[in-house]
């Protein structure tokens, strides 16, 4: 640390960067060193738990070191750091690598490369770095357990300086988090749409323990951080604390000891969901959960596998809201020549099919929403089908679908199909279907068709008034696209039609002023292809606007009133003094007014101003009193020609000027008035209003001419005319019409004038028809007389008058009709069947008036009945269903008829009789069922033409007219899930994989059929789960059943040789049958493993007198490979000394090291190579090391330098002794020995310490006793190969081997294991002694007779089939014991029980392993 301060005296400023770089290198491996030598100090590595340690590796002030030093580099040097903090196992074995370091990306000549080196600590015996940057130990790392490590790594490249701190801690194994073995590939299920917080099925409570195997059970978990780390899709899934309901879904922290010391409940997590769940969205979900400590060091991760349950929360839906189905019809050829246009359509043609889909994949079953008789639905099939004559041309229907799952669901909504009843058509026309004409196949040719647009493009256009001054005129021509279009106008218009060419012509002339405020003529037109000679057939709209410009055609007229015009004139008046203003109007736009005086009459005395209308006076001269002045004016229109000289202009008018004064002017000539009979009483008629040119009060009176004095009066002010009293039209002594006087004089004795004023009053209607009776009635009428037969006459009179007095009559029951003279006939043909033989019904008399009023009686009219009825059926077409298996006499079902005569009605089948083929019916009850022979359903269906015939009970002589009705029974068979899938070619299935294999490669296609059809025949294929079998090594495709790999296989591990797989074909019926075939797979050899020398190195002594083609030592390599893979050939090297090499010789087949020369050194050391025979051949090298004694020295002598073979039961006991062996010293006066069990390479020979020695004196003797250390298994491994060394005590100690062969033998510890629960089917009525399935079940111990089966039923009362079945003692074939009624009892549950051939040695057990 001084030097580093002394390294910082020095300015930067002074020093050149390489310097700079230099020292602040020095600076920064001083400190880290020097942090290291205080953690060193500070913890002395004695009583460091692992949690202190890994905190302390976190909390390295690193970061902040780092940034500060790397501050002060010049601009041309830069330093990077980087940090790793690792956990370590203590068994990482040596040449493990820890880390490769990556060289920062800098620019460098072609030969500058990076050089990494390890600053020197404490541990530099343990780790090193290689110049590519991978750090590795180097040596066993135990002695580091619980002791916080750290390397300082130096990266050095021409322009920069890496260093790389890598932080360490090494733990005992043991010590480290793990999950139980139960969790490392689990799985689970959960149901969809379950609440939050919902708990996966199977997956046990998630517990992350450290410390020993056998303490796993007792350690408490410590605090410890779960986390879902991959496989949350949506966060569906979350983890809850086990004594809480805390969860999360990412992270949870468990404190294993938040429950107190004394708390003995298990601490943990649970999966739970974290939202409800939907399969149709993701059936599937692979989990990984960690568990680590709360610093993130030490960790281990759970796979979980989860399945989500169906549920059945999806409606069926219709893959279309709409169909359209059509079926063209065929012209009769039965009928007479006035009836040639008949058509009649196939019955049961199969007009078209809706389809739904249901999410859930259920099956769907389909109904009309309104049955008919005209069509039906099959249920199953969703196929619409004709069963009678169609009374229209379309027929528009509603079809609903439910699923079959309980409870059901209905379709949200149901699907409209539309279907066309189409005319025949010519054998060589065309069909073309539409995209959304789903014509079924069976349906006759139609024509082409195109859907109908909504609109072409509005057509506007222009026109003038006068282009349409001709009624007929062709105005225009609406565009065709094809010669085959016709025009029509949708609605009346007064103004134009459209002929069928598409010419619009005038209707009517165009008047630009009686249009309406836009001035257009708008309407539509419908344009059509009659689809003739295999045209396409379409209908389309569109919209015409004809825009109509003005034309100055109208002339102008006056508008003063009242007329004739009057005006006074002052008799002094002085010139230009307005007497009386012109008024024209012109309808026309673009008018141009001007007044003229055409006829002067008074001298020039007056004048016209042109454009205002304004009359003035002329001159200064008197005019004289009461004098008439007169003039003849009119208005012309100067922008309306007529011609060349004249404009459009009024008629001449009159004015009449009076000097003076003059009478009062009434506003009309005459007035007339039209009220109705009831008029209100003081409410207003009409106004007369009079004019007053000396501008005083008028005085209105009123006087009747003849009767009606009294009647109306008259507003002196007002003239308003008023009803004066009440009037009756159909009074006599009332007039209907009224003449009046009404006088207008003005105040002050001025003058007065008088008019006629004229007031007719019309008829209401209020008075209703009254008919002559309250009720009418006719008895005795024969039901069956002809229509239009007279029956009785009714009769109303009106009191009103004109159309208000004019009846016509109505009845309220269509049977009948009525003429305008009351007569009343039948309408229909009668039926006294009905109604109580008597028909009850309203006349109506109705007036013409407006508000039209009626008056109403009662008509009954009483029939006889006769025999006129045929009975009818219930249903036109009846459509049960009937299983293919049905046995005679089942009951198929029943048709209904009746007879609305009271006629029995009798059943048959048409042509007579009461059987037709497999089917009889009763003739009193319409039931139809099987005959009692033998059935044989083998067709889709059977179609029954039924007939129910009366007796003519009802009447007198009603037996003499018989009738008949005729239905149709079309029996559907259904097909019966009898039939389980069969793998016929299950025995021919030999398939072979290469280990080594990736993940997903083919094995084999398996095929299994199903005789049943629909969906009992459809077939899916699955994995069936091994016994004691974690996960499948094998997946299948459902649908095309090829098998392939799900792992890696390895046939020298567990996998082995063989692995069996089972294969399920299921159908899908409800319920489904099941059927499997089991075969075995062979694991084909890759030269993947090496050969194994049976020891780590060879020692030998050897004499120094010993001659040439001694055997020295025999060195042994196995490998677990097969054929040439596992083939070895040795050879010898002499890496050491190659002068070595002429000593000695080995046998490439045997492996013996022979003597080829005498030995002149004390030691030798050579490399033997065992190598393998396979493509590309592996191999694996010893050392050999051969030390040459004195002659006169002696090596140990064993009793017996080979021991066995020693048989062994596999179920020894941990401990118990195997053999003793003993070896002399070969030292006389020097007894002692060393054994020692040398470890091998392979688990043959002992390199996992199955076996240990303990040595022990005896008598002057020492003996090694060889004994078991682990459980041993026969199925495992059967023989093992051990080498034991001894060595005396001499002054040059010598040793000697000797070889133990043991051999286990299999004892019966394995219980017999079911391949898979089976579900099968037995039909009813089959004999005794059918075979119903046949069982399997594996017993995995490798000697006869532990492992031979024998199957058994299981004799307990709870065992409900053990009197209806029996099953082969050695080959598991289950058959009936009698004959079943499905009826009585629909399904059995039969538990059988496979025994191997052998007393079990399992503890506790008598007799052999059974398992159920």
């Amino acid at each position: 640390m001084e030097a580093a301060r002394r390294c910082l005296r020095f300015s930067p400023q002074r020093l050149k960067g390489i310097q700079v770089a230099a020292c602040l290198l020095f600076i920064c491996l001083t400190l880290r060193l020097s942090q290291a030598e205080d953690l060193h100090s500070s913890t002395g590595f004695t009583g460091l738990t692992a949690e202190n340690a890994a905190r302390m590796l976190a909390g390295s002030p690193s970061e902040s070191l780092s940034s500060a030093t790397s501050s002060s580099f010049s601009p041309s040097h830069h330093q990077h750091h980087s940090e790793m903090s690792l956990v370590l196992p203590h068994d990482t074995y040596p040449g493990f690598s820890i880390k490769k370091f990556k060289t920062h990306p800098v620019k460098m000549n072609a030969s500058s490369s990076a050089a990494y080196h390890m600053l020197d600590s404490d541990y530099s015996k343990y780790f090193t770095v290689l110049e590519d940057g991978v750090v590795m130990t180097t040596s066993d790392i135990s002695p580091l357990v619980n002791r916080p490590v750290q390397l300082v790594v130096v990266e050095e490249t021409p322009n920069a300086t890496n260093t790389h701190n890598l932080q360490l801690f090494v733990m005992h194994r043991n010590d480290m988090l793990r999950f139980s073995g139960s969790l490392l590939d689990a799985s689970g299920e959960v149901r969809e749409n379950q609440p939050s917080g919902t708990r996966v099925r199977g997956v046990p409570l998630m517990q992350a323990f450290s410390g020993s195997v056998s303490e796993e059970e007792s350690a408490k978990p410590k605090k410890i951080k779960y986390t879902i780390i991959d496989g949350n899709v949506n966060e569906a899934f979350a983890l809850q604390e086990r004594n809480s309901n805390q969860q999360d879904a990412k992270t949870l922290v468990i404190d294993g000891n938040s429950n107190g010391p004394d708390n003995e409940e298990e601490s943990g997590v649970w999966l739970v969901t974290n939202r409800p769940l939907d399969r149709e969205e993701r059936s599937h979900y692979d989990l990984s959960v960690e568990a680590s400590d709360l610093d993130g060091l030490d960790k281990t991760v759970s796979k979980i596998a989860i399945t989500i349950l169906d549920e059945n929360d999806n409606r069926p839906i219709f893959k279309s809201l709409d169909y359209k189905f059509a079926l063209a019809g065929q012209k009769a050829t039965n009928i007479d020549s006035n009836t040639s246009n008949a058509v009649t359509y196939q019955r049961f043609a199969i007009m078209g099919r809706v389809e739904a889909t249901d999410l859930d994949g259920d099956k769907i079953a389909y109904r009309l929403k309104t049955p008919n008789n005209v069509v039906i639905m099959v249920p199953q099939t969703g196929e619409i089908m004709l069963a009678g004559e169609p009374t229209s041309n379309e027929m528009l229907l509603e079809v609903l679908a439910h699923d079959l799952r309980y409870p059901s669901l209905l379709s949200a909504q149901p699907a409209k199909v539309l279907l066309e009843f189409l005319a025949p058509e010519p054998v060589s026309f065309i069909m073309q279907h539409l995209e959304h004409d789903e014509v079924n196949e069976h349906s006759h040719h139609r024509e082409k068709r195109r859907v109908t647009r909504a609109v072409r493009p509005t057509k506007r256009i222009e026109f003038t008034e006068a282009d349409g001054d001709t009624e007929g005129k062709s105005v225009f021509q609406l565009e065709k696209e094809t010669d085959k279009e016709t025009f029509k106008i949708r609605d009346d218009n007064p103004w134009v039609t459209v002929e069928t060419n598409g010419a619009v012509r005038v209707k009517k002339k165009w008047d630009y002023e009686e249009l309406g405020p836009e001035k257009t003529i708008d309407f539509w037109v419908i344009i059509t292809n009659m689809g003739h000679n295999a045209g396409i057939k379409y209908t389309d709209n569109q919209r015409v606007i004809i825009l109509v410009k003005d034309v100055n055609d109208e002339p102008p007229y006056f508008i003063n009133r009242p007329l004739p015009m009057q005006a006074v004139v002052q008799l002094n008046a002085p010139p230009n003094t307005p007497v009386f203003t012109l008024q024209a109007r012109d309808p026309d736009t673009d008018h141009n007014i001007h007044y003229f005086i055409v006829r002067d009459r008074t001298g020039g005395r007056f004048e016209v101003d042109e454009r205002s209308g304004v009359v003035r006076t002329r001159g200064t001269d008197l005019f004289q009193l009461d004098m008439e002045y007169v003039l003849y004016v009119k208005a012309e229109d100067q922008n309306g020609k007529v011609d060349d000289r004249r404009f459009q202009s009024t008629p001449e008018e009159r004015l009449s000027i009076v000097g003076g004064k003059r009478a009062p002017q009434f506003y009309m000539p005459s007035y007339e008035a039209e009220i109705p009979e009831n008029q209100k009483k003081d409410s207003d008629i009409i106004s007369v209003k009079a004019k007053s040119f000396a501008d005083r009060e008028i005085r209105y009176t009123l006087k009747a001419q003849g009767q009606g004095q009294g009647t109306f009066n008259i507003g002196p002010t007002s003239g308003i005319v008023k009803l004066a009293k009440e009037l009756d039209f159909e009074d006599l002594r009332q007039p209907h019409v009224y003449s009046l006087i009404v006088t207008a004089t003005e105040d002050s004795g001025g003058f007065s004038t008088s008019v006629e004023l004229t007031i007719r009053v019309t008829d209401v209607n209020d008075n209703a028809p009254k008919f002559e009776l309250p009720d009418y009635q006719a008895h005795n009428v024969d039901e069956d007389i002809p229509l239009g037969t007279s029956i009785l006459r009714v009769k109303a009179t009106d009191a009103d008058s004109g159309a208000n007095a004019e009846i016509e009559y109505l009845v309220s029951d269509d049977h009948f009709a009525v003429d305008s003279n009351g007569i009343i006939v039948n309408n229909k043909q009668l039926d006294a069947d009905n109604n109580n033989a008597y028909y009850e019904f309203i006349v109506t008399a109705k007036d013409k008036g407006e508000p039209a009023k009626s008056g109403t009686a009662t008509v009954r009219v009483y029939t006889k009945n006769k025999n006129d009825e045929e009975p009818k059926f219930s249903q036109q077409v009846y459509t049960p269903n009937v299983d293919e298996n049905a046995g005679p006499n089942t009951l198929v079902t029943t048709v209904v008829a009746s007879d609305k005569d009271g006629d029995n009605v009798r059943f048959g089948f048409v042509g007579g009789g009461t059987s037709s083929g497999q089917f009889v019916i009763e003739d009193i009850t319409g039931v139809i069922r099987l005959h009692n022979k033998a059935i044989s359903l083998d067709r889709d269906k059977y179609e029954l033409n039924v007939t129910a015939m009366d007796d003519g009970s009802c009447c007198v002589n009603g037996d003499q007219t018989i009738h008949t009705s005729t239905a149709v029974v079309v029996v559907f068979i259904t097909d019966v899930n009898d039939n389980k899938p069969v793998f016929k070619d299950c025995g021919t299935y030999y398939p072979k994989v290469e280990e080594g294999a990736p993940n997903g490669s083919p094995v084999i296609k398996v095929v299994a059929t199903d005789d049943d059809k629909g969906v009992n025949g459809q077939v899916k294929y699955s994995i069936v789960q091994q016994p004691n079998q974690k996960g499948t090594k094998f997946t299948v495709d459902e649908e095309t059943g090829e098998v392939s790999t799900n792992k890696v296989f390895d046939r020298e591990g567990d996998d082995g040789k063989f692995v069996s797989v089972t294969v399920k074909a299921t159908d899908q019926g409800d319920p489904s049958l099941e059927g499997v075939c089991s075969f075995t797979v062979e694991i084909t050899d890759v030269n993947d493993n090496p050969p194994l020398f049976d020891r780590q190195k060879y020692v030998e002594n050897v004499k120094q007198d010993a001659s040439i083609g001694t055997n020295i030592l025999r060195v042994s390599a196995s490998d677990e490979d097969a054929d040439n893979n596992g083939a070895i050939v040795y050879s010898l090297s002499a890496p050491f000394n190659p002068n070595d090499l002429e000593y000695f010789d080995i046998q490439a087949e045997s492996g013996w090291i022979v003597l080829k020369k005498p030995l002149d050194r004390e030691t030798y050391k050579l490399e033997a190579m065992a190598q393998d025979k396979g493509y590309p051949p592996l191999s694996r090298t010893v050392e050999v090391q051969i030390d040459v004694v004195d002659r006169a020295n002696n090596p140990p002598v064993w009793d017996h330098t080979v021991y066995g073979p020693i048989y062994v039961k596999e179920n020894m006991a941990v401990g118990g002794k195997v053999v003793s062996i003993k070896a002399s010293s070969g030292i006389e006066g020097n007894p002692t020995v060393f054994y020692r069990l040398m470890p091998g390479s392979t688990a043959q020979t002992n390199k996992f310490h199955t076996f240990y020695l303990q040595q022990r004196p005896d008598n002057g003797d020492t003996w090694a006793d060889i004994k078991v250390n682990h459980p041993l298994d026969y199925e495992s491994i059967k023989e093992y190969n051990l080498t034991i060394r001894v060595e005396n005590n001499g002054a040059q100690q010598l040793a000697s081997e000797a070889t133990v062969y043991i051999m286990l033998e299999d004892v019966n510890d394995e219980i017999p294991l079911f391949t898979e629960r089976e579900q099968e089917t037995v039909l009813e009525g089959e004999p005794i002694g059918t075979k119903v399935t046949q069982v399997n079940a594996i017993d995995k111990d490798g000697t006869f007779p532990n492992n031979q089966v024998y199957y058994y039923i299981v004799d307990s009362p709870r065992n409900e089939g053990k009197e209806f079945f029996e099953i082969n003692l050695q080959s598991g074939e289950i058959f009936t014991k009698t004959v079943f009624d499905r009826e009585k009892k629909g399904a059995y549950a039969l538990e059988v029980e496979a025994r191997d051939g052998a007393p079990s040695a399992r503890p506790n057990s008598n007799g052999p392993n059974s398992g159920k």
